[in-house]
């Protein structure tokens, strides 16, 4: 009788002890697998056309892609500096028909700007791309002058909304050819500045 609860007890043992190993076993898989990939640039944020890459702006991501999806850029590759060819958004995946080393025509500049909350839509997001349109509103019985389409195509880079919780314009980043900068920035001496995503 002790002869079988010995075994009994033995069987169990080496049972559990099987187990055990097949669980940690199975971690160290699960671990590896999940650790195997390639690794490839990604963006950290939105960035439009002719913006050139700083560091900031990438960070390396593990993939693993489909054999047939060619032309992403290897982490041990450099970018810095290139040129981006179309806006992206933040998390996509750089491509080499994507950026340039080439010198562009266009030189990109940031400009921040502050705009009334209700001159632009909640929904408005960085990567947009907007019309800036510029307002006068009627003071002392002028005449109301109708508004003026100041530049298409801008590239909402940030939108600080924090700001507004404290009173009522925020503060937005748009990215914009540096011959456009001082058309926007006259616009903001008189009137003020209406966002409005642009669609197709």
């Amino acid at each position: 009788m002790g002869t079988n609860n010995s075994k009994r007890s033995n069987s169990r043992l080496i049972i559990a002890g099987a187990l055990f190993i097949t669980s940690i076993a199975a971690s160290f898989l699960i671990s590896f697998l999940s650790h195997t990939g390639s690794q490839y640039w990604t963006l950290t944020r939105p960035l439009p056309q002719g913006a050139k890459i700083e560091s900031g702006d990438i960070a390396v991501v593990t993939a693993t892609l489909d054999k047939g999806l060619r032309g992403y850029i290897s982490a041990s590759q450099s970018v810095v500096g290139s040129l981006i060819q179309r806006s992206m958004h933040a998390g996509e995946l750089l491509r080499s028909d994507a950026i340039s080393n080439k010198p562009g025509r266009q030189v990109i500049e940031s400009l921040s700007l502050l705009i009334r909350t209700a001159d632009i839509p909640s929904s408005t997001s960085p990567g947009d791309l907007v019309t800036l349109y510029q307002i006068h509103d009627a003071r002392n019985g002028e005449e109301i002058e109708p508004p003026t389409t100041i530049l298409s195509g801008v590239f909402i880079r940030d939108i600080e909304r924090k700001s507004a919780n404290f009173g009522s314009d925020l503060s937005i980043t748009i990215s914009l050819e540096r011959d456009d900068v001082a058309t926007v920035l006259a616009a903001t001496s008189s009137g003020r500045i209406v966002v409005v995503p642009s669609h197709g």
